[in-house]
């Protein structure tokens, strides 16, 4: 078994286009991802993932959000 804290990912589309003027906005375990494109993406965080501890990153065209669940 690995020692490695246990991470909650989530991901979804976003346009190619999105680039800088993607926005990831979080309020309370709510993420919303948008863009100028007209696309909004929300979806609700689990009780127990470390929300003040949250990153994301986009690869190609899919944007990754990531945050470790509390210890």
């Amino acid at each position: 078994m690995s020692d490695a804290p246990h991470v909650f990912v989530v991901t979804c589309p976003v346009p190619r286009s999105a680039g800088e003027q993607l926005r990831v906005e979080v309020a309370g375990r709510t993420i919303t991802a948008s863009g100028k494109d007209g696309f909004t993406h929300v979806f609700e965080l689990p009780p127990d993932v470390a929300v003040e501890r949250l990153g994301w990153q986009v690869y190609a065209d899919v944007l990754e959000v990531r945050a470790p669940y509390r210890e």
